[in-house]
């Protein structure tokens, strides 16, 4: 289980990177500027779970966004595993930090668009979950948090063993 829910993203390079252990090979992405065909970036060989076999679901909600929804598209488009929550927020553009002069700050330049492996642009609109589960509320805990428990239940897994390792620990 991946629990992406409340990620705000981050370098798209760990997108690929963790998205490389569960996906054996294809894009994990494409990346188009203007007036360019999409580019993929392409799984890394020798992922440590992307056998079939392996059950994997992913916890997401509408503050998973930007590299956190690459991985996540990238799961749920290759069908490695299955979402389970709410839809995500929505971030498919790549930015760029630009310094201005003499120290003065900065800005961000969108250069790109991301797309799934399947090529669908998902900015503005979000990952819709194989699994749509309302999110739960605050500081929920297993047996109390319904997305947790779907994911668990999709799993074969109850939440009560899951307090049990936690207990065990």
């Amino acid at each position: 289980m991946l629990d992406l829910r409340g990620n705000p993203g981050g370098y798209i390079q760990g997108a690929q990177a963790i998205a490389s252990q569960f996906i054996g090979s294809g894009p994990i992405y494409w990346e188009k500027a203007a007036n360019t065909d999409p580019v993929p970036t392409n799984a890394t060989p020798g992922g440590v779970a992307t056998s079939p076999s392996i059950k994997l679901v992913v916890l997401v909600d509408g503050n998973t966004a930007s590299a956190s929804e690459i991985l996540a598209g990238s799961i749920q488009d290759t069908k490695r595993g299955m979402l389970i929550g709410s839809k995500t927020y929505g971030k498919g553009t790549v930015q760029e930090f630009l310094p201005l002069e003499s120290d003065n700050g900065g800005f961000r330049l969108t250069i790109a668009r991301w797309l799934t492996p399947n090529q669908r642009w998902i900015n503005k609109t979000g990952l819709i979950p194989d699994v749509v589960v309302a999110p739960p509320a605050s500081g929920a805990t297993p047996g109390s948090d319904p997305v947790l428990d779907r994911g668990l239940e999709v799993l074969g897994l109850q939440p009560s063993a899951l307090l049990d390792l936690a207990e065990a620990a």
